[in-house]
């Protein structure tokens, strides 16, 4: 496993981070037991950085997280995020509901995430799906400042969304706001606006975050019909039309498979080409492709004129249709 600074922070994560929500979500086959079983082994295949929010389960994430290594505190890079208040509306899962950014909650929110890690600081506390009022609220990171000297977090970044899009949040975020980090959905068919954020992350020293790097299972061959593409827990939800495109542009993409390297692996090796990308959040409740994914920076890396490639296909949407 290849480790990177987490922005100009002194945080070294892996290079493949693991995103916790699918094991708090009714697709996850297996129970508690085994879910804390799944994070270990992560830790054991060297994963060190694993992201949740304090809404994924309601709390069921973070509380996941603290069993896993509450005892090995030491060894892991936390990240979680809050911002919608599953306290006061039920209704709200990380997509939909309420969402509050105001001062008295921010610290409220953070107490209960660090009781439910069982820990007394937070790596990385990320504001979920900021709204652009919110990135120009000073009193807002007047308090992250305050939580920062105070010691209950080590440091904070911004994850955008729901969905694609906000590009000014994100820039603001880091430009004027100083977030150490940038979390954004990126992929090979879905290249914005994470690409125009590279550019400015070189700038300010932010590491960008990268999720759903596998395109709801199209991009690790989990999915090769659009029946089968992944839907519990992933945002934005795909149509059948969009599945379809997706498959055919999957198929133009053998070519940067090299060696004996998977599709999986291949597309994450080219995000890993990014300086500016510390770690690619991997979504899976499989150990058997965990594996195959933590293998992937033991693989051949891509030289600038491959990455030209893949952008300029980007750019001519793979030679498909859109549909």
């Amino acid at each position: 496993m290849e480790y990177r600074r987490l922005g100009d922070t002194e945080l070294e994560v892996s290079a493949i981070g693991l995103a916790a929500w699918p094991l708090t979500t009714s697709a996850w086959q297996g129970d508690d037991g085994e879910a804390l079983a799944f994070l270990q082994k992560s830790y054991d295949l060297g994963i060190n950085f694993f992201d949740t929010a304090d809404v994924d389960g309601h709390g069921k994430g973070e509380e996941l997280l603290g069993k896993a290594f509450g005892g090995n505190r030491e060894l892991v890079v936390l990240a979680t995020k809050i911002g919608y208040d599953f306290y006061n509306d039920p209704a709200a899962d990380g997509v939909s509901g309420s969402r509050r950014f105001d001062a008295d909650y921010v610290r409220y929110a953070v107490e209960r995430s660090l009781e439910r890690l069982s820990t007394d600081y937070i790596d990385l506390l990320q504001l979920h799906h900021p709204t652009l009022e919110a990135v120009h609220d000073d009193a807002l990171f007047a308090t992250l400042e305050d939580l920062h000297t105070e010691g209950k977090i080590k440091c904070f970044g911004a994850a955008l969304g729901p969905g694609l899009g906000h590009h000014d949040e994100g820039v603001l975020a880091m430009r004027k706001r100083g977030a150490k980090t940038l979390s954004t959905i990126y992929n090979l068919f879905e290249q914005d606006p994470g690409r125009k954020f590279f550019t400015v992350a070189l700038e300010t020293m932010t590491g960008i975050l990268l999720r759903n790097p596998h395109a709801n299972g199209i991009l690790d061959d989990t999915a090769t019909a659009p029946s089968e593409v992944k839907s519990s827990g992933y945002y934005p939800p795909r149509t059948e039309a969009w599945a379809r495109e997706a498959i055919e542009k999957r198929k133009k993409l053998a070519w940067i498979q090299k060696g004996d390297m998977t599709i999986g692996q291949a597309v994450l090796r080219a995000y890993l080409w990014e300086e500016t990308v510390p770690s690619a959040l991997v979504e899976t409740q499989r150990l058997e492709q965990l594996g195959e994914f933590c293998e992937t920076t033991d693989k051949p890396g891509f030289v600038r004129e491959e990455i030209a490639e893949i952008a300029e296909q980007y750019r001519r949407n793979f030679d498909v249709p859109k549909a």
